[in-house]
């Protein structure tokens, strides 16, 4: 019954015994559905947030095996720079070597004067070796000090790249230096024809052994046995064997330079002309041949035709005729 006012109509409303069951079931029935629902979908709310808790929790745990991981790298890779640092100046201290044997070696390429004498190389005091006792409190480093090794290390590296290309230019160059010295050493005539060293006449005006009067000596007789061994006192060419009245056997090398060696007075020669001889080799016997009074070796040295004295050049004992 529904009574809206006083000067209204009521209004009456019938309804069947069963609605008493029907509408309280219906009630219950959306309640329950409802209660369904939200039972349903708290479920599927809790279900998710669990994924996404153990997803989070994933990847947090591989964030922070990734941040330990590349922590560990990075303390290795400041160790391996700290290594690298101390490498390149352990490198820096080598360089320094080489750069001394460089010297040493520029000096070498310096043929030896007419003397027999050469420069001689500083002796300079001995590189410090690494302490290998060490110690001290481990403090960790900062980003900034690890940052002014990379870039001193990176400076150094670039500086000794550069030294290293300067030294291996120079030691091409003084390579270079000292094989053009050894061709010049091997072809200037330094050593002692014969094994004696006893000059019986030198270079000089002397008084003629056959004519008793003052003549020209253009060379040096020097004392040997019959059959001594004669060497050529530098390499070089065979441009004359012969004999003549005044020589007798002889042979005559020539050096380049303007350099010629001439063996006078030989029993026998070992070459033939045009063959070319290395310094030392044996090219014939001491004699008596032609304008002589017994077993000598007559030897001069000729520099661009005239004969000159030869004892400038007679530095070098047999013993060292190879070097």
């Amino acid at each position: 019954m529904i009574i809206p006012g006083a000067n209204r109509r009521t209004v009456r409303f019938k309804l069947p015994h069963s609605s008493l069951y029907i509408v309280p079931s219906v009630i219950a029935l959306v309640l329950l559905g409802f209660f369904v629902t939200i039972y349903f979908m708290n479920t599927r709310s809790h279900q998710t947030r669990n994924s996404m808790q153990q997803a989070f929790d994933g990847q947090e745990r591989q964030l922070v095996d990734q941040i330990t991981h590349k922590t560990s790298e990075i303390e290795q890779l400041q160790s391996d720079l700290i290594d690298l640092a101390q490498q390149a100046d352990e490198f820096k201290v080598k360089l320094e070597e080489i750069k001394k044997l460089d010297h040493v070696i520029e000096l070498m390429s310096q043929p030896e004067n007419i003397n027999g004498t050469s420069k001689k190389l500083s002796s300079s005091a001995p590189l410090k070796g690494s302490n290998l006792d060490v110690g001290g409190s481990d403090v960790p480093v900062t980003s900034q000090e690890v940052s002014s090794l990379v870039s001193d290390t990176k400076q150094g590296l670039f500086s000794l790249v550069d030294d290293i290309n300067a030294l291996l230019d120079h030691l091409t160059e003084s390579e270079a230096k000292i094989k053009e010295a050894n061709r010049i050493a091997s072809i200037t005539p330094t050593l002692w024809p014969i094994a004696s060293h006893s000059i019986t006449s030198g270079f000089g005006i002397r008084i003629d052994p056959f004519t008793f009067k003052p003549s020209m000596h253009t060379g040096y007789d020097l004392d040997g046995e019959l059959n001594d061994p004669v060497y050529v006192t530098a390499a070089g060419k065979v441009i004359e064997v012969g004999y003549d009245d005044e020589h007798g056997n002889h042979i005559i090398v020539d050096h380049s330079r303007g350099i010629e060696t001439e063996y006078m007075h030989l029993n026998k020669m070992l070459v033939k002309r045009g063959e070319s001889v290395t310094k030392g080799q044996q090219i014939g016997l001491v004699g008596s041949t032609g304008r002589s009074t017994g077993s000598h070796l007559h030897y001069e040295v000729h520099k661009s035709g005239v004969p000159i004295d030869p004892k400038p050049y007679l530095i070098t004992d047999r013993k060292d005729e190879r070097k």
